[in-house]
Formats: C-alpha cells, sequence, structure tokens
C-alpha cells in the first residue's frame, strides 16, 4: 500500500503491500495495488511474499523500475 502523502518515486525498488483477515481479500487488494503500479511503468520483482501473524495476512510484492 502506498501512503498518499508519499511522493512517487521515478525508478528504483519499491514494496507494494496489503493487509487482511481473510487471504483472499489480501490478495485481490495486492493485485489491484500490482496493477495500478504496472500501469505507470513498474514491474513485479520475484513472486509475493506472504506471512500469516494469527490475526491478519500480510502479502508484499517487489517491483522494480529502470
Amino acid at each position: 500500500m502506498v501512503d498518499d502523502g508519499e511522493s512517487e518515486i521515478e525508478e528504483g525498488y519499491i514494496i507494494v503491500r496489503s493487509a487482511s483477515p481473510v487471504l483472499a481479500s489480501a490478495a485481490n487488494k495486492l493485485s489491484t495495488w500490482v496493477t495500478m503500479k504496472m500501469e505507470s511503468g513498474w514491474s513485479p520483482h520475484g513472486p509475493p511474499q506472504i506471512h500469516h501473524d494469527g490475526d491478519k495476512f500480510y502479502i508484499i510484492q517487489a517491483m522494480v523500475k529502470s
């Protein structure tokens, strides 16, 4: 998830993330964020990573742009 207060990075490496108590919801949110970033020139870097802390599922996706 990208904070509204952040300025857009023109190139480099970013982490896109989502969190939800339901895995499908976290996956759908991440898909939306990744698609938005891909439309602005970013590419996924490796597979997404999933973590569950007992309450929420966290999914992160590294992305690169050069």
